[in-house]
């Protein structure tokens, strides 16, 4: 399912958030252009994965994108108790320039001096949403989101549900970003965990650039927190690393999906807050898919067990016809077909070494993580109680245990980085606003697939070296032997030797927990069907790995 959403002004019926004028736009409301480097690249969509729980606000997200690019009525099919409403992967695409909103009272003054209680308590009589300058100069972004059947749903299969769902992201020529949404009132817990080891072995790439909005942040959940003396969002982030057991740093939204329309601080808020998201995305690289695995459900391995007995089967009869051929030689040319089998070994296993050298090589690059800076300039709070006219440029640090690449940011509403130095696994900048701005900026850190594996790359080169010499060495020995008993082994024997190794390669291919999201297309009839395989489905699953194999069975 594909959905056009482009920015428009006004659709009859639902309520679609202010365009910018310049006639009611304050002087510090103008946003500062941000450094070139930091513009959103507009050459590819961006393209988004958005993932989670039955019931957490996934589609209510995109839907609320939807409204803050203008265009409030997305077909978007929001579900109701534990039961999925998304069967399928839905697709929607949102095209909108970027912009902050602020708060004006009912002569157009902006209002600034309100403590956060007095912000909830306003009403649509005596406050009004108002849209800032766009960013980059009103520059419109291309998004394409991708809804999914929710996990942890009525019917109990989530793990066939991921498979579904990577099998399709495996589909596209890129990814961006995947954003993890669950309810602000649900806690990270046994659901979230299954996904999360899903995640970062199946996306290696972007398992560290995760997004996690936290959904049903409303402003009064806030206020009374804050009534408490408590930081909801930070409290909801140490629940985030104490459920994985990590101290990833992932990024963080909170926001009301569906804001009282009848409350301009939480329509604001809301707005805003998808401002800081969709400002993020549009820094995220294009990273390919096609790098993807996809790891094996419960139901697959089922199915892989009757795939193994059938191949350990054939195993078992090529080498007893290649021990009866064996058998019947001498001496001499016994000693020479065995060393030719070990011959066909070595060189299997060099061709192993040397795939996942190559994958290690051209694989693609690995987002390291994501830090995320909003610090609100409060009249009240900064300036009336303290007297600062701005805020203090805030430090941010990026420490890796892999070199760093490159980095992509963003700096909104006026901020700007100053003073970058990258070196080696350690980023450091500096991000500040001038008088009377908030600061908000992202920083995403990258390295290469290389940079990453490069120690398993030197032990990949070392095997490679060290089983070619072994090789070479039997190969040498078949060669002395050749004129008495190299030239005329026998053609039958030799080729079945080099079956039985295939086929235990095959065998070792079929026992990994993951395989290439590439196959999912071809593979995926017979992970689905939820029984056990026919000799003719063997025969064909087979024929997908090695087909001269399938023709042995």
């Amino acid at each position: 399912m594909k959905k056009e959403v482009e920015s428009t002004d006004e659709l009859e019926g639902f309520p679609s958030p202010p365009a910018y004028s310049d006639d009611i736009a304050p002087i510090d409301c103008d946003s500062q252009e941000p450094e070139k480097t930091d513009e959103p690249k507009q050459d590819l969509p961006i393209n988004v994965l958005v993932i989670g729980e039955t019931q957490n606000g996934k589609s209510t997200m995109i839907r609320q994108m939807g409204v803050y690019a203008g265009v409030p009525d997305i077909n978007v099919k929001i579900g109701f108790g534990s039961v999925s409403c998304t069967k399928n992967v839905g697709q929607y695409d949102i095209s909108t320039a970027l912009c902050r909103y602020y708060l004006t009272d009912m002569g157009g003054k902006e209002i600034k001096t309100k403590d956060y209680s007095d912000l909830v308590d306003l009403a649509d009589d005596e406050a009004k949403v108002v849209a800032a300058k766009p960013e980059h100069g009103g520059r419109v972004i291309k998004f394409t989101f991708f809804d999914t059947p929710g996990l942890d749903d009525s019917d109990g299969n989530d793990m066939e549900i991921m498979a579904e769902i990577i099998g399709k992201v495996g589909e596209l020529e890129h990814l961006n970003a995947v954003i993890y949404v669950r309810s602000i009132s649900r806690p990270f817990g046994n659901a979230f965990t299954r996904f999360f080891d899903y995640i970062q072995r199946s996306m290696p790439n972007l398992c560290n650039g995760l997004i996690i909005v936290n959904s049903g942040f409303t402003v009064e959940k806030v206020e009374e927190f804050l009534s408490r003396k408590k930081d909801l969002a930070n409290l909801r982030k140490e629940a985030f690393k104490k459920a994985t057991g990590s101290n990833l740093d992932l990024a963080h939204f909170f926001m009301d999906n569906n804001p009282d329309e009848f409350s301009p601080f939480a329509v604001m808020q809301s707005l805003n807050e998808c401002f800081r998201l969709l400002s993020l995305l549009s820094t995220q690289k294009p990273l390919p898919a096609s790098g993807l695995k996809l790891l094996k459900t419960p139901n697959m391995w089922n199915v892989d067990v009757h795939i193994l007995y059938t191949l350990e089967r054939l195993h078992n009869q090529l080498k007893d016809m290649w021990n009866e051929e064996v058998a019947a030689l001498n001496k001499s040319k016994a000693t020479a077909l065995r060393t030719s089998r070990e011959v066909q070994r070595l060189a299997t296993k060099i061709r192993a070494f040397e795939t996942q050298l190559d994958e290690l090589n051209t694989g693609s690059d690995i987002n390291l993580g994501t830090k995320n800076v909003s610090v609100e300039y409060s009249i009240f709070k900064t300036f009336l109680l303290k007297g600062d006219l701005w805020l203090d440029e805030r430090p941010v640090t990026f420490d890796s245990d892999t070199p760093i690449a490159y980095v992509e940011k963003s700096a909104t509403g006026g901020s700007r980085w100053l003073d970058e130095d990258l070196r080696g696994t350690s980023w450091r900048g500096l991000l500040t606003a001038g008088m009377f701005r908030s600061i908000n900026g992202t920083v995403t850190c990258y390295t290469t697939s290389r940079l990453k594996h490069k120690r398993e790359i030197e032990l990949l080169k070392s095997s490679i070296s060290d089983t070619t010499q072994t090789k070479d060495f039997h190969e040498d020995v078949l060669k002395e032997v050749g004129g008495e008993t190299g030239a005329g082994l026998d053609a039958k024997a030799v080729r079945l030797g080099e079956d039985v190794e295939r086929c235990a390669g095959l065998i070792d291919t079929v026992k990994k927990e993951t395989f290439d999201v590439a196959l999912w297309p071809l593979l995926q009839r017979f992970y689905v069907g939820h029984q056990a395989p026919s000799r003719d489905h063997i025969h064909d699953f087979v024929q997908v790995y090695d087909p001269e194999m399938a023709s042995l069975l």
